[in-house]
């Protein structure tokens, strides 16, 4: 079977038949920017955006997640979870404290372990983004 030349406008075909589809949505300001893009390269609408899709697609990078290339960030999901499930503790217990205060005029006595459990997970957290931040380097 030889190679059949594609249509203008249309990108060239494969060797093996494509039959999947993907729709894409664009609001107006999108589609002229795509269009403005596909006439530049001769092209279809459609077939821009597959021919894009295709190249960024085909990069090694994308075929290799973020995490098999830095597994320790694994660990500071984990750690950035327990740390998000602290908090929303909290902010029950400052409810607590609000509804006390706001009611008698003065602050439970536990208002001070509060505040040392609170700067506590906020160490944690400045560890996770200081090992995020060297990591982005």
């Amino acid at each position: 079977m030889g190679v059949v030349k594609a249509l203008r406008g249309h990108r060239e075909h494969a060797e093996e038949r494509r039959l999947k589809r993907v729709t894409g949505r664009f609001n107006a300001a999108e589609f002229v920017a795509v269009q403005r893009a596909a006439d530049q390269e001769g092209l279809t609408p459609g077939a821009w955006v597959a021919a894009v899709a295709m190249t960024v697609a085909s990069r090694p990078e994308s075929s290799t997640s973020m995490v098999q290339k830095h597994p320790e960030l694994e660990g500071m999901r984990t750690e950035l979870l327990a740390v998000r499930w602290m908090a929303t503790n909290i902010s029950g217990n400052l409810n607590d404290v609000a509804k006390h205060a706001n009611s008698t005029g003065e602050l439970k006595p536990e208002v001070e372990a509060l505040m040392t459990y609170i700067r506590k997970l906020a160490r944690r957290m400045d560890r996770v983004i200081e090992d995020i931040r060297v990591l982005m380097r």
